[in-house]
């Protein structure tokens, strides 16, 4: 079964455009089928010419297999579902053409065929592209109707002709019409979702990351940090926090406004952020403070991590914001206990935050256990 599945999938892909695609494809064989089924009854009965018949079979059922490679193939030729979409209607509307002409007395009931054919397309054509198949199918049957009393005036009547023409280019044209409809709304509401989509990711992101430093905001460092805390009870695995605090911030804002203080939180977490790695995860905890979660890390290497961070604010101070002082920032860095909890931490990590700013500022204290 599972092998049959696997056959399965490779024949029609597991992309669900593909197989949509495919699915109309497949309808579309079904009515060329029938219609070249239809045709070879009136050969039975002397009402179609057989070698005829034969070329309008080959052309309906030989397009079949190269139509359907090009949709199960589309994506790696880059081709768009419109494309195919147009090309197969101009194909169905030529074989239709083809099946009208060569049909005894009923051939008026095939004229329907064409309208199921732009009916499909509706669902992926654009209104012009829709509309331009229309007038291309209203043409090619006029010229057709037009062409067959001169060639056969006693199997066509040219009256006949006329009112078949009549009738069926006023059913395309209200068609035309409506599917061209059809597809402004499905290309609005298509454009609807494509916008709610970006909102919706908008959102996401909003309710993740930090607006200003675009680092992790409280609410999400918190959800990390509750993985964290569950992985702890089970790795023993040395961890480290880090509560960093910008020195003098309040001095920065009071002294050269705003604007500054959030470009110096903006360049703060640009630079600690290039200065981490892979697994460390920093995130705007209020205000001017920042809290580092550094997994499987002792204190040591901790305690490099935030020299790196230290040195590379440094050097960007002095190149983006040379009319202000160099950012500096104290920290209070602990080495989580086994079993101990993240807020009990982060509360160490507190104690010894305020003890850097309270011994000068610009330093990393340690909270031990």
């Amino acid at each position: 079964m599972r092998s049959l599945s696997s056959v399965w999938n490779l024949l029609v892909s597991t992309d669900e455009k593909i197989r949509r695609q495919l699915g109309y494809w497949a309808v579309t064989a079904g009515m060329y089928l029938l219609c070249t089924a239809l045709l070879w009854l009136e050969v039975s009965f002397g009402e179609a010419p057989r070698q005829a018949t034969i070329w309008t079979s080959i052309v309906m059922l030989g397009g079949l297999l190269p139509f359907f490679l090009l949709i199960r193939l589309s994506a790696r030729l880059s081709l768009r579902p419109s494309q195919l979409a147009l090309a197969q209607g101009i194909l169905a509307i030529i074989c239709t053409v083809f099946f009208y002409a060569l049909s005894g007395p009923a051939r008026g009931a095939t004229l329907s065929i064409l309208l199921v054919v732009l009916v499909f397309c509706t669902f992926t054509l654009e209104a012009d592209k829709s509309h331009s198949l229309s007038v291309f199918a209203i043409g090619l049957l006029g010229l057709t109707m037009a062409a067959l009393p001169c060639i056969d005036p006693v199997r066509f009547p040219p009256r006949l002709e006329m009112i078949h023409f009549f009738i069926a280019a006023a059913t395309l044209l209200v068609v035309a019409f409506l599917t061209g409809k059809l597809s402004q709304l499905r290309s609005h509401l298509k454009a609807q979702k494509a916008e709610l989509a970006d909102a919706l990711a908008r959102i996401r992101i909003l309710a993740t990351q930090d607006e200003l430093t675009s680092l992790a905001n409280r609410r999400h460092m918190s959800e990390v940090l509750a993985d964290e805390e569950r992985r702890l009870r089970t790795s023993g695995q040395p961890t480290c926090l880090a509560l960093l605090d910008i020195d003098w911030f309040k001095q920065i804002n009071d002294k050269h406004g705003h604007d500054a203080g959030d470009a110096v939180l903006r360049l703060f977490a640009g630079q600690a952020q290039g200065a981490l790695r892979a697994t460390d995860v920093l995130a705007r905890w209020g205000g001017e403070e920042f809290l580092l979660l550094m997994r499987d890390t002792s204190l040591d290497d901790a305690t490099q991590v935030l020299g790196r961070v230290r040195d590379r604010i440094a050097l960007a101070c002095a190149v983006e914001l040379p009319h202000l002082p160099v950012v500096t920032f104290s920290a209070g860095l602990v080495a989580m206990s086994p079993g101990e909890g993240v807020a009990a931490g982060i509360r160490r990590a507190d104690q010894a935050l305020y003890r850097a700013k309270s011994e000068g500022r610009n330093r990393v204290m340690f909270a031990y256990s």
